[in-house]
């Protein structure tokens, strides 16, 4: 794919906090955001496996949910982008930990990029690998269901701007995505 070309870049003035559920495109949008922004990428997921020193889903198999919660919410609630802005992809479970999403919001604008649940299915080929919290007997189908059921009103009610992305391709959800932030920086002000 090819990137967005913004006339002269595209400066935020504050971090882009991308949440979601696994599979709505946080790190493949956000990384095409922060390159056509000219801006760094982080995903958290990488950090919180390279601190954990396993994928996330070897975590949850060994020391199981709560554990893997305890270590997210921790990570989460003392994470910074630092001085530079980001263009930040969450894990899909951040929005499960008030104290988390209050400090992501400090961070940035939060972006929820919301993906409809037969999408969702269709991208979550590789269930395992993506460190999504379930037991290993748990059924697939069953927990897509339940995640988006739980999860859906909680990214509603943490983000700043909600960007709807189905039947949309990858390009026009970044232009998307780059021109809600600005309207909504502009809007608030900052």
């Amino acid at each position: 794919m090819k990137n967005v070309v913004i006339n002269g870049g595209v400066s935020f003035v504050r971090s882009v906090i991308l949440i979601g559920m696994p599979g709505s495109g946080k790190s493949t949008i956000g990384r095409s955001v922060a390159e056509s922004c000219d801006m760094r990428f982080i995903d958290t997921d990488d950090l919180l496996k390279e601190k954990l020193g396993m994928s996330l889903q070897e975590y949850i198999d060994t020391y199981g949910r709560d554990a893997f919660a305890k270590e997210e919410e921790k990570f989460l609630t003392g994470f910074e982008t630092g001085e530079e802005k980001a263009v930040v992809a969450t894990g899909g479970s951040a929005v499960l930990y008030p104290e988390a999403v209050a400090n992501l919001k400090k961070q940035g604008t939060v972006v929820f990029l919301d993906c409809d649940l037969p999408t969702l299915k269709k991208r979550l080929w590789n269930f395992e690998s993506r460190g999504i919290v379930l037991e290993s007997d748990e059924d697939k189908e069953k927990a897509v269901l339940d995640l988006y059921m739980e999860r859906e009103p909680l990214y509603y009610k943490a983000c700043d701007v909600r960007i709807d992305q189905n039947r949309k391709s990858r390009n026009a959800v970044v232009k998307q995505l780059i021109s809600e932030v600005r309207k909504y920086e502009a809007d608030k002000g900052l």
